[in-house]
């Protein structure tokens, strides 16, 4: 079991602190895969946080949250029992339900994000910040289930409205608060990691946001400069800067409105060998502007992810789709859930290629 970082007191010697995530975790989420932590937390912190969860729910304080279909306003969503359900915002840190168990529980993940900043090789993640960072509860009753997404996309993909907030979502985790929870139960997290890890950082590259996949395994990057023009492209070599840039779209191109096919733009060497991660097929919500039907995309490689008491999940929010299966349990699947977010783009002002 991973314990909370705590300092060592000698004399004349810098703090030490105990690892949070075992050695390769930082590596399977830098490379696309998921990882998975049984055990992050002690039962009496899961046990405390479940108890607040329902008592938040039983005063009414949770709201529908189920995924937002972007080609239909919210008050047409039809939101009901059966979608998810968050208890989140400002209420997280409130004096409302059990806060000491809540800010014990988000001291630990502050020292996960700083892991993970120094891990990931993403410093902006360790930054603090108002409305920065994202931490819910999220419940699902009998019924409940949530279609394949991404939790991040581009900022060119959103339109203008893209580049105005100075952070975007980049590390997805999920703490379950289930106790004995068994696969006849449902409400499995279902995720779909490439079949073998990228053979480069995924995500991002210089700020630029991922797209697709090249030849199974290279991350493709979208690149917008001044004026709105865009770009496809990915690295020769290795990510993060590590290679030189292998220029992919036939020219430069304004990024239409939803749903994008972004294979389109690309030169015509480039077509059999491009996947794009969301498309109106794999991310229904961006397909007509009627809220899609449910499909769990089984014959895609996915990990199943059983919702385990004390189980900590982590995975990139730019590049790995994801979906929860139908919960069929007669008691609700309860989580604590968010995003930690790293720096976002300013509005593009360089040339490409640069």
């Amino acid at each position: 079991m991973a314990f909370l970082a705590v300092p060592v007191a000698a004399a004349g010697l810098a703090a030490v602190t105990t690892p949070l995530l075992p050695a390769g975790a930082t590596a399977a989420i830098e490379r696309g895969q998921i990882h998975v932590e049984p055990g992050f937390l002690p039962p009496p912190l899961v046990r405390s946080l479940r108890e607040d969860a329902m008592s938040l729910f039983e005063a009414g304080l949770f709201s529908p949250d189920g995924l937002t279909n972007t080609a239909v306003g919210r008050s047409q969503q039809g939101f009901d029992r059966r979608d998810r359900q968050t208890f989140r915002g400002d209420g997280w840190s409130s004096a409302t339900g059990d806060q000491a168990a809540r800010l014990q529980f988000a001291a630990r993940m502050r020292s996960l994000r700083e892991e993970l900043a120094e891990g990931l090789g993403r410093p902006t993640l360790a930054s603090e910040g108002e409305r920065r960072h994202e931490m819910t509860y999220n419940w699902y009753e009998a019924g409940a289930k949530l279609g394949r997404h991404l939790d991040e996309h581009h900022e060119e993909t959103k339109g203008t409205k893209g580049w105005l907030r100075p952070s975007r979502r980049s590390v997805t985790w999920l703490v379950y608060l289930n106790e004995q929870w068994e696969a006849a139960e449902g409400g499995a997290l279902r995720t779909f990691p490439r079949p073998q890890p990228s053979s480069q950082a995924v995500g991002s590259d210089a700020g630029n946001l991922q797209v697709g996949w090249l030849d199974a395994s290279r991350p493709v990057f979208l690149e917008t400069r001044e004026g709105g023009l865009s770009t496809l492209y990915c690295r020769a070599g290795g990510g993060g800067g590590g290679g030189r840039r292998e220029a992919l779209s036939a020219a430069a191109f304004e990024v239409p409105r939803q749903p994008v096919d972004f294979g389109a733009f690309l030169a015509a060497e480039y077509g059999s060998r491009f996947e794009q991660i969301s498309t109106s097929r794999l991310d229904p919500r961006f397909a007509t502007g009627t809220p899609a039907e449910f499909t769990e995309f089984g014959e895609l490689h996915h990990v199943d992810v059983l919702p385990a008491a004390g189980t900590l999940v982590l995975f990139d929010s730019v590049s790995l789709p994801h979906l929860v299966r139908e919960v069929t349990s007669t008691r609700p699947r309860v989580a604590a859930t968010g995003w930690f977010h790293e720096d976002s783009l300013a509005v593009p002002l360089f040339p490409v290629g640069s």
